[in-house]
């Protein structure tokens, strides 16, 4: 007897070895060591779902829960030089919303230790313009005709007038991703008082489900720590070797206003981003 159960006490050693190496494996997939895919003729092409959900204050002043979707595409079209001296990809980004259609360019690339966002023109960020109904949306004192201005606010601090400059670049670098991908990796994406802080962590890995596929993911999580309204937006995305698979962003207890300025109630409104197919050089 004295043999057999050393004989299990080893079985449980070894199951417990194979586990803890399967597990460290896992959270140390090779695969998951890239940098984003930046070439010429890699393109993506995005299902975009806007939800806004009212409180009760609203709905009993009109105010129906809308969804509302889009269709997005970014390739790189061209690798130039910006600024006189940035080598950059130009990412060109289009999206389509009822039969219009909206166009512009972001211009990033790859150091050693980063992927850099350096600047943009026109750009849309892929977000649909949709308002259907005659109201504004109130974040930050600031007033919104829509939803996609306010996601805009959010990540550069600018209204849509301050950036649509015809043919000029708007230069405003920040850094998109900090290299090597590891969990619990964080890093700044904008200083304090540019317009505020933002921050990005990367909480794990996640297996991710979208029209495009399955993709092992991941999960960065934007936070902005010194503004006020930091606990009323979740905001994430999911990075793959491929690219950007999904996004989600979340804005709670947003104020909403009619025409004459008076409140009309509360509101969340979503985001929700799908990939829905890539291409990417090899």
């Amino acid at each position: 007897m004295r043999n057999k159960k050393n004989v299990v006490v080893l079985q449980i050693i070894i199951l417990a070895v194979i586990c803890f190496i399967g597990c460290e494996n896992e959270n140390n997939n090779p695969n998951m060591d890239f940098i984003y895919p930046l070439a010429i003729g890699n393109s993506w092409q995005y299902d975009l779902i806007f939800t806004i959900d009212y409180d009760s204050t609203a709905t009993s002043n009109g105010l129906a829960d809308t969804t509302y979707s889009s269709t997005g595409l970014v390739e790189i079209i061209t690798n130039e030089i910006i600024f006189d001296s940035l080598e950059v990809f130009n990412l060109a980004t289009t999206i389509t919303e009822e039969g219009n259609l909206y166009s512009g360019n972001e211009y990033y690339n790859n150091d050693d230790y980063s992927l850099v966002n350096y600047g943009y023109q026109n750009s849309s960020m892929i977000t649909p313009r949709n308002n259907k109904n005659s109201v504004f949306i109130c974040f930050d004192d600031k007033k919104f005709n829509n939803v996609r201005e306010i996601f805009d606010y959010l990540e550069r601090g600018v209204v849509e007038i301050d950036y649509l400059r015809g043919d000029s670049i708007y230069y405003d670098p920040v850094k998109c991703l900090e290299y090597p991908l590891t969990e619990d990796n964080q890093w700044e994406y904008r200083a304090s008082n540019n317009p505020w802080r933002i921050e990005k962590t990367i909480i794990g890995q996640e297996s991710i489900d979208v029209p495009a596929g399955q993709f092992n993911c991941w999960k960065i999580h934007w936070t902005f720590p010194e503004s006020s309204w930091n606990d009323d937006i979740d905001f994430y995305d999911f990075i793959s070797p491929e690219g950007l698979v999904k996004r989600v962003i979340e804005c709670r207890n947003t104020e909403v206003i009619d025409e004459e300025l008076s409140f009309v109630g509360y509101c969340n409104i979503t985001e929700e981003r799908y990939l829905t197919g890539y291409q990417i050089a090899d």
